[in-house]
C-alpha cells in the first residue's frame, strides 16, 4: 500500500536532478554565466544520497553485495577520473575529483563496525568491543599515515584505493552524517532536528555576514534537504537500483568533456 510522502526512488530522482545543477556550476563557472544558486541547491544532494545509502544498508538483503557495488563504483570513478583527464585536458585548474561512491562505501564500513561493536557491548563480550573500537579508529589512523607519507611512491594510488575519512568527498563531516542517520533511523523527529543542527553548525559564525553565508562558505545550505528527508515515507518505490551507479559517472564525465570544448 502506497503511503503518503515520497518514496526512496522519488527522492533519489529529485537528488539526481539537483546534482546536475551542482556539477554544471562546477565545470562551467569559468565563463561567469552560470549563477551561483546552481551551487546552493546542490548542497542538498550529498546528504540525500547519504541518507538513502543508510536506508539501503539497513534494508538490503545482502550487505556484502551492497557494499561491493559501492566499492566498485568508487574504483570506476578513481580510474575514470584519471583516464578522462588524460584524454580530455582543460587549460585551467579545475580538477576531476568527484567520487561520492568512496564516501558512501566508507559510511557502510563504519555502520558495519558500529553494529559489531554494539552487539559486543550488548552481549558484554570484551573482544568484539575491543575489535570494534579498533575498527572505528583504524581508517582514521590509516588516513593520517597516508597524509604524513605522501612522498612515498604509490601512496597517492593507495589513498584512492583505500577510502579514509580524510580523503573521501565530504570528509569526516559526511561520514559522521551517515552515522547520525543510522543511529536515529527509528527516531524521525530527533533525526531531523539533529540534521538541522549539524547544518546550522556549519554556518561561518566567526565571520558572520551575508558574504560569508552565501558566497564564502555555504555548505550549511544542505539544510535544504530537510523537507525531502521529512517527506520520506519509508518505502523503496520503483526499482532501477543501478540508475545512480550509471547516471553519476556518465553525467559527470559528459559535463567535463563538454566543458573542455569551451575552456
Amino acid at each position: 500500500m502506497l503511503k503518503k510522502g515520497l518514496t526512496g526512488f522519488q527522492i533519489k530522482l529529485i537528488a539526481l536532478f539537483l546534482m546536475i545543477f551542482d556539477h554544471v556550476y562546477y565545470f562551467f563557472a569559468f565563463n561567469d554565466k552560470v549563477p551561483l544558486w546552481f551551487k546552493w541547491i546542490g548542497r542538498s544532494v550529498a546528504p540525500i544520497f547519504i541518507f538513502m545509502v543508510v536506508e539501503g544498508f539497513i534494508h538490503t538483503r545482502n550487505r556484502t553485495k551492497y557494499m561491493t557495488r559501492l566499492y566498485i563504483g568508487s574504483l570506476v570513478m578513481t580510474f575514470g577520473n584519471q583516464w578522462i583527464t588524460e584524454w580530455f585536458q582543460r587549460n585551467d585548474n579545475v580538477a576531476l575529483m568527484a567520487n561520492i561512491f568512496a564516501t558512501l562505501f566508507l559510511i557502510t564500513v563504519y555502520l558495519t563496525i558500529i553494529e559489531y561493536l554494539g552487539k559486543g557491548i550488548k552481549e558484554r563480550r570484551i573482544m568484539p568491543v575491543v575489535l570494534g573500537i579498533l575498527g572505528l579508529v583504524l581508517p582514521i589512523a590509516l588516513g593520517i599515515f597516508m597524509m604524513m607519507n605522501l612522498h612515498i611512491p604509490g601512496m597517492i594510488h593507495a589513498i584512492f584505493l583505500l577510502p579514509t575519512p580524510m580523503f573521501v568527498e565530504g570528509g569526516p563531516v559526511f561520514i559522521a552524517l551517515g552515522i547520525l542517520f543510522y543511529l536515529t533511523h527509528d527516531k524521525k523527529i530527533l533525526q531531523l532536528i539533529l540534521y538541522a543542527l549539524v547544518s546550522i553548525a556549519l554556518i561561518p559564525w566567526q565571520n558572520f555576514s551575508l558574504q560569508g553565508l552565501f558566497y564564502d562558505n555555504f555548505q550549511w545550505l544542505m539544510i535544504g534537504a530537510l523537507p525531502l528527508l521529512a517527506l520520506y515515507n519509508g518505502q523503496r518505490g520503483k526499482g532501477m537500483k543501478y540508475l545512480f551507479y550509471v547516471f553519476y559517472p556518465v553525467h559527470i564525465y559528459g559535463l567535463y568533456i563538454l566543458s573542455t570544448l569551451f575552456v
